[in-house]
């Protein structure tokens, strides 16, 4: 039979989950976020994966389709889809080189440079904000907390790995 009392925990093992619980709502967030299609001052709204894939051409002008797939860590048939719809758009071109029709680079139209640019002026803001909010104390507070999510980020890899959890 089952205790029916409250299992006591140490104030650290609190401190632990209530840790993962704050990750857990940061996260939904920035799925809720990134979700909706997104305003990048272009006639289409896109996707969180399209900039980002914009984002990648723009910062690597002339990568290949594999190149980028194995960049945003997706399948080539994923990309290649991205590509087309991107393309459609008028957001990117497909340019081959000459003397190798079979080589694909990938570009920014100036339509693309208008939503890459759009996106990063969104990036500034938000950091821009992020300093207006903890002031002086930006920098400590960033390096601080890059080291011990990292930190954080290894454990949980190390964890997935060798036990039932994440799988």
């Amino acid at each position: 039979m089952a205790t029916k009392k409250p299992v006591q925990t140490s104030r650290e093992e609190a401190s632990f989950h209530h840790i993962n619980d704050v990750l857990m709502k940061i996260a939904k967030m920035y799925v809720r976020q990134h979700e909706k299609n997104q305003d990048f001052g272009v006639q289409a709204r896109l996707q969180r994966a399209e900039i980002h894939t914009i984002q990648a051409i723009g910062n690597h002008e002339g990568i290949n389709l594999t190149e980028l797939a194995r960049f945003l860590e997706v399948t080539k048939p994923t990309i290649s889809e991205r590509i087309a719809k991107l393309a459609q758009l008028k957001l990117v071109e497909k340019q081959t080189r000459a003397g190798n029709q079979k080589e694909v680079r990938l570009v920014l139209t100036d339509t693309g440079w208008t939503a890459y640019h759009h996106h990063e002026d969104q990036h500034r803001e938000i950091f821009r904000l992020f300093q207006q909010h903890f002031g002086d104390r930006s920098a400590v507070v960033l390096q601080a907390f890059e080291k011990e999510l990292d930190d954080f980020h290894g454990f949980l890899v190390a964890l997935r790995k060798g036990s039932r959890f994440f799988q």
